[in-house]
């Protein structure tokens, strides 16, 4: 290396000077080389990583997605849960149907005369809770309380009806009043894991 570098001192002025010229050309294009080449391999690199992220993007959108659906499904049948839980509780809150009974007898007139709670009969799915309920007012009354119950949330079936007309209210020749003897039978979900209620 010292013998090329001592020929070429040796020279005259332009050929050092094409010399050192040839010489940065062939470190530069050298560099250059690997530096391209490296870049190359960055921007294909980097190409395959956008393309992966791409497409990871692309199944967390649609995962995603179908998130948002699962999830709006859910709530609607949470919603849908609550709304027939009103319908068929899972415990008998006997002392809030008793409270709705009366608030709906004394919404439509009737004075409550007996609310006799009889025993549970249970069945495959629910437990029927019957209430032996009497009840005395005039007929367009006990229509409009028959009516109201109909429209709890709650299931409610009115059984064994019997009506009999009051003999004070026939004597005195005034508006009948009647007597409204029946079973409002309603019901609670049979959770077989517990029966208690």
């Amino acid at each position: 290396m010292n013998n090329v570098l001592q020929t070429i001192l040796k020279q005259k002025t332009p050929v050092k000077l094409a010399a050192t010229a040839g010489v940065i050309v062939v470190i530069l294009g050298a560099y250059g080389g690997l530096f391209y080449l490296d870049l190359q391999d960055q921007i294909k690199s980097g190409r395959s990583v956008q393309q992966r992220l791409k497409g990871e993007k692309d199944s967390y959108e649609v995962r995603k997605r179908e998130y948002l659906a699962y999830r709006n499904e859910l709530t609607q049948l949470q919603q849908e849960q609550r709304e027939l839980l009103k319908a068929l509780p899972k415990k008998a809150e006997i002392p809030t149907f008793l409270s709705n009974i009366q608030e709906q007898a004394e919404l439509a007139g009737l004075e409550v005369v007996t609310l006799t709670i009889e025993g549970e009969t249970p069945q495959e799915l629910y437990i029927r809770i019957p209430i032996r309920i009497e009840v005395r007012g005039s007929y367009h009354t006990i229509t409009k309380f028959f009516k109201n119950i109909s429209e709890l949330p709650r299931i409610v079936n009115v059984e064994n009806l019997a009506l009999s007309a009051e003999k004070s209210s026939l004597e005195t020749g005034g508006i009948p009043r009647l007597r409204a003897r029946f079973i409002a039978a309603t019901f609670r979900f049979r959770d077989t894991g517990n029966e208690g209620g």
